[in-house]
């Protein structure tokens, strides 16, 4: 990789994460809540509201905030963080930390909550490890992937959420946004060859089977997209403008398409090096090996793909266990059928874009050949 397209790519992901960025506007204000940046000065007190040895614990903390920002900035204001909400000591506040408040006036009295930590800063050090792993691993290639990374996450921001804002049917954005997710990653990190080229095929080829079975799916196991607290939050928040049922099938597109891209770079990489390695064989000879390989990394995929989605479930499913519902009820739900959906469709879309990516490689072998 020459220091130029190594220079170009980075280029464009800059371009795509300013604008990202300026499209996010002010990240301190919402629809109909704006809220304060503030600090833990000093921990006034921390105790129980039910210290009984039975029943849900509500732990609690008073603290003394300075304001950071606001007409009020600079201000010391008391907040009790906890007690009625859920709180554990893995959520207990330390001086220097920083906060999110809200602000309610009752005349010239102004109260405040505290409404969310700061994290996302601590992520900095976990980025950092990360970077620190990809060039020392990876070098330049490392370099890429994580410009492809920066470069979807830009995409996904800057056409499938505000698309999906405007409501209405949800599907179509979707695709037209993953489609584009896809394209920006796979030249950026992989450049612009034939390998990446059939490699994009095979892609756009499973987000068709994909979004097909999902659509199946979706209208034959009667989904309404009202199945948890947040989607409904999200219907009544929006004044029912977004298509909650087109909006679990654009859920579960772009839940396939990390695991779509990993398989057919996979296996178009995997035809170009037979096919360099062993510059006489057959067309045939060579859609074969290379789909040997190919069915070796379906099986280990899938299987990440499960495991990916139940880890993210384990407090689902761990409240399942304890029976609070019966189990034929719980495992009918909304949610779950959703999530099972969700990699059944991908699992689909992997096996089939393994034989069209590798016969696609394979064309432009041949064609680069003659």
């Amino acid at each position: 990789m020459t220091s130029a397209s190594l220079a170009l790519r980075f280029g464009l992901v800059t371009a795509l994460a300013a604008l990202a960025l300026t499209a996010c506007g002010d990240w301190n204000r919402g629809e109909g809540v704006a809220v304060l940046d503030a600090h833990v000065v000093r921990v006034i007190e921390t105790g129980d509201r039910n210290p009984a040895p039975t029943g849900a614990r509500q732990p609690f903390q008073r603290l003394e905030l300075q304001l950071d920002s606001g007409l009020l900035r600079g201000d010391l204001v008391n907040v009790e963080w906890g007690g009625r909400r859920a709180l554990n000591a893995g959520g207990f506040l330390r001086a220097g930390d920083r906060v999110l408040v809200t602000e309610t006036r009752e005349g010239l009295v102004r109260q405040y909550a505290i409404e969310e930590i700061v994290r996302l800063p601590g992520l900095l050090p976990f980025t950092l490890f990360l970077f620190a792993a990809l060039v020392a691993v990876a070098r330049f290639k490392g370099l890429a992937a994580l410009a492809g990374l920066a470069s979807s996450v830009a995409v996904f921001l800057l056409v499938i959420v505000p698309a999906l804002q405007r409501g209405g049917d949800p599907l179509v954005p979707t695709l037209v946004g993953a489609a584009a997710v896809v394209t920006v990653s796979v030249f950026v990190v992989h450049g612009l060859n034939w390998k990446s080229l059939a490699a994009l095929l095979g892609t756009y080829a499973g987000l068709v089977v994909v979004a097909t079975i999902g659509a199946m799916g979706v209208a034959s196991l009667r989904i309404t997209g009202l199945g948890s607290e947040d989607q409904i939050f999200l219907a009544v928040g929006t004044d029912g403008r977004i298509d909650m049922q087109r909006l679990v099938l654009a859920g579960v597109i772009v839940g396939s398409l990390g695991a779509l891209v990993d398989m057919c770079v996979g296996q178009a990489s995997a035809t170009m090096e037979l096919a360099a390695a062993h510059q006489h064989i057959e067309p045939r000879a060579l859609f074969r090996s290379a789909l040997n390989v190919g069915e070796d990394h379906i099986g280990s995929l899938v299987n990440t793909l499960a495991l990916a989605y139940f880890g993210g479930a384990m407090p689902l499913i761990m409240l399942l266990s304890l029976g609070f519902q019966p189990l034929s009820v719980a495992l009918n739900s909304e949610t779950i059928i959703e999530s099972v959906l969700t990699v059944l469709s991908a699992s689909v879309g992997l096996v089939l874009c393994v034989p069209i990516t590798t016969a696609i490689a394979v064309f432009f072998v041949q064609r680069r050949v003659a």
